[in-house]
């Protein structure tokens, strides 16, 4: 540690009196530490009155003088300086211990999440409040896992569909009834059939709904029973299913 030699001081024959000018003793000087005077004696610093004023021991010995060159010996300083980063180092280390060295880390905002990088603060793992999970890129919670265990945010709405999810997807679409075939002309299936995998193509092309019978009281629906005839069905209250054939002529 340097000397320190800011300045110029004023002493006084026989006096433990030490006035500096241009000094900052306040911040500069420990006490214990040695004063080299003008006359090139050394003294310890006893007291340390302000920046521009010192007392030492023995009182000076040399003639009255000012504006004179001085020096100050930090004595302590590398153990004083010692002391102190030991004592800031234990704080630390004490908070560093109940926080994250214990796995625990303090809530966080989507800028700056409870863990992130040094070199990317805006990118991490937040924990916002109680049981709540969040995945944060450049500042914005992608993906939110609440308490109950939904997701939402990004990583939900932008994730990609599986090979299987699509081929299930396509095959579903390929079984539908397109609306084209669905009306009242010849040809097309009426409006008021429930179709689905009740459907199939006849021998000349044309969507024609299966016999089948629903479970819903009070249902009606028609049967194919051949070229000129078909069955009227209905279920009543009972759930006993009853029909009449219907002719063409």
């Amino acid at each position: 540690m340097a000397w320190y030699r800011s300045g110029t001081v004023a002493v006084t024959n026989n006096s433990n009196v030490v006035t500096g000018t241009g000094t900052s003793w306040v911040d500069a000087v420990a006490l214990g530490e040695t004063f080299l005077g003008p006359d090139g004696q050394v003294y310890e610093i006893t007291s340390i009155v302000s920046g521009t004023s010192l007392r030492i021991s023995p009182n000076y010995k040399g003639a009255t003088a000012g504006a004179q060159s001085y020096a100050i010996m930090p004595t302590q300083g590398y153990l004083r300086d010692l002391a102190a980063q030991a004592a800031a180092l234990v704080a630390s280390y004490q908070a560093v211990r109940d926080g994250a060295g214990a796995g625990k880390f303090p809530a966080g905002t989507a800028v700056a999440p409870s863990l992130r990088a040094a070199a990317d603060e805006n990118t991490g793992i937040n924990l916002p409040g109680d049981d709540v999970l969040q995945l944060v890129t450049g500042g914005v919670a992608r993906l939110t896992v609440a308490a109950d265990g939904t997701p939402t945010g990004d990583v939900v709405t932008k994730a990609p569909v599986s090979t299987p999810q699509a081929t299930a997807i396509a095959a579903v679409a390929a079984a539908a009834v397109p609306l084209a075939a669905v009306g009242p002309a010849p040809g097309q299936v009426p409006a008021n059939q429930h179709l689905g995998a009740m459907a199939f193509m006849d021998e000349v092309g044309v969507l024609v709904p299966m016999a089948h019978q629903p479970t819903k009281l009070r249902s009606v629906w028609f049967e194919f029973v051949g070229n000129t005839s078909m069955k009227l069905c209905t279920r009543g209250d009972d759930g006993v299913v009853r029909s009449t054939t219907l002719s063409q002529v």
